[in-house]
């Protein structure tokens, strides 16, 4: 019903446009010559009815094209940035062959939990069990936390639960131990812990999951050191780690195996 008085009113509209400059035009072939601004008007008549309305249609028809090709544009971009993940995440499933890799992707993420989980389409039926190590194109992002016969749920290592904490090695020249503990939603950070006083750590060292975790795989790449600092009474430090990881933009991972 609305859609029919759309129609019924642009009809209106296009018969009421023409019916003025129809009547425009006689006015002026009537008063030509004694009206001299209409004139300039009155000399191509019925030309310029039929201009209006071919300018009209060229118009609509350049703005289907335009909003055709934008779409096309955008389409085109979108496959070649997950061509580009896909990439690099085979990449990644080539070096990582003893961990028996699964490919998923993301198919639900919640406002509420964002920092916390997210949900993949795969589960039990593709052989995905709890704490099975879960990684990006770039390195680690989390654990399994629950699995459905054809969804996970992923623990992400930017959750602030208690339960989510992680043995480190910051690597330079010597290796160093700590453990992950924080995620700074604010700015984006991972928060390293309980690193030895005494132990020398730089910025720019890189952070990676120790071989001593007991459910993490060692050397999954976490991120870089961006600040060092003492933590309170000067018995430990702690140093804020730019994670590798975009924990906003994550659609393709890969799932392997939890240490064990």
């Amino acid at each position: 019903m609305i859609s029919f008085q759309k129609k019924k009113k642009t009809k209106y509209i296009w018969i009421g446009g023409i019916s003025t400059v129809g009547l425009f035009v006689f006015v002026g072939i009537l008063y030509k010559g004694n009206l001299p601004f209409l004139d300039k008007i009155s000399l191509r008549e019925p030309q310029q009815v039929s201009e209006l309305l071919s300018t009209y249609k060229e118009n609509s028809i350049l703005k289907k094209k335009f909003a055709s090709e934008n779409k096309d544009e955008a389409t085109v971009y979108s496959l070649e940035y997950e061509n580009k993940v896909l990439k690099r995440l085979l990449k990644v499933q080539d070096d990582m062959q003893a961990y028996e890799p699964l490919s998923a992707t993301v198919i639900d993420r919640t406002i509420n939990n964002w920092n916390r989980e997210i949900v993949i389409d795969k589960g039990s039926k593709q052989g995905v069990k709890v704490n099975m190590n879960v990684l990006d194109a770039n390195g680690i992002i989390g654990k399994i936390s629950k699995v459905f016969s054809s969804t996970s749920t992923i623990e992400l290592i930017s959750s602030n639960l208690r339960t989510n904490r992680i043995a480190v090695i910051l690597k330079d020249k010597k290796d160093v131990n700590g453990t992950l503990e924080n995620y700074d939603e604010k700015k984006g950070n991972l928060i390293v812990r309980k690193i030895s006083s005494d132990a020398e750590v730089n910025v720019g060292d890189k952070v990676q999951t120790s071989p001593v975790s007991s459910i993490f795989q060692g050397g999954l790449a976490l991120g870089k050191v961006i600040k060092v600092q003492p933590d309170d009474y000067g018995l430990t430090q702690s140093a804020v780690v730019k994670p590798i990881s975009n924990f906003n933009d994550l659609s393709e991972v890969m799932v392997i195996k939890a240490k064990g």
